[in-house]
This record gives structure tokens, C-alpha cells and sequence, in this order.
């Protein structure tokens, strides 16, 4: 993952590319930066509990508090608040996982 820290998978919420860079962001509110592609860190065996859910996000599945579907409009809400919208071309494979692990479903709500 990062070379000079010391890092534990259930320490990372969630993965956010950055053109050529991905963001980490951490439980403790940090975040961190590595020069790698997000592509290159799907491959981490270490990342296996994480799930992409987008071209730009891999989430903990550790820290998905609920989730809202509506047809092809899915979003992801984690525990500490963040919401993160599913790609189109992932949404029935994600709600599948979803709903395998015994993820909560709330009624999506249009504003």
C-alpha cells in the first residue's frame, strides 16, 4: 500500500482515485496519498475486503452502514456519514454483495 506507514486494512474507509493517484481516508479523519492508480491497489491482496464500486471508489465493506436502490440509481452511506453513488454498470453486482453480507436497504428518497 504506502511505503513509509504502517497501515491495516481496518484502518481505511474508503479509496479515492485521483487521476494518477489514489486518496486514502482514514477512520481517524485523515487522509493520506499514494502515487499508485486505484487499479493498482484493487490488485492488493491486502485491499480484499474492499469493494469498487465506481471507476473512482473502493469502500470498506467494514464500514457500510446502509444503502439506498432505486432502478439504477444506487448509493452507498458509511458509517461515518459519507454517501457514495454506485456506477450504473456495477449497480445489480454491488446490490448482490450488498445483500449477501446483510447490508441494510433504506427507502431511497427524492429530493
Amino acid at each position: 500500500m504506502l511505503k513509509n506507514y504502517n497501515l491495516y486494512s481496518q484502518d481505511i474507509l474508503y479509496l479515492k482515485a485521483d487521476i494518477n493517484y489514489t486518496e486514502f481516508y482514514l477512520k481517524d479523519g485523515k487522509k493520506l496519498v499514494s502515487s499508485s492508480t486505484l487499479k493498482h491497489h484493487e490488485a492488493d491482496e491486502r485491499l480484499r475486503d474492499f469493494l469498487r464500486v465506481s471507476k473512482s471508489y473502493m469502500v470498506n465493506l467494514q464500514y457500510i452502514g446502509q444503502y439506498c436502490a432505486h432502478q439504477k440509481d444506487v448509493r452507498i452511506y458509511l458509517t461515518n456519514g459519507y454517501e457514495i453513488k454506485v456506477a450504473r454498470r456495477r449497480c445489480v453486482e454491488i446490490k448482490k454483495n450488498l445483500k449477501d453480507i446483510n447490508v441494510p436497504r433504506v427507502n431511497f428518497e427524492r429530493t
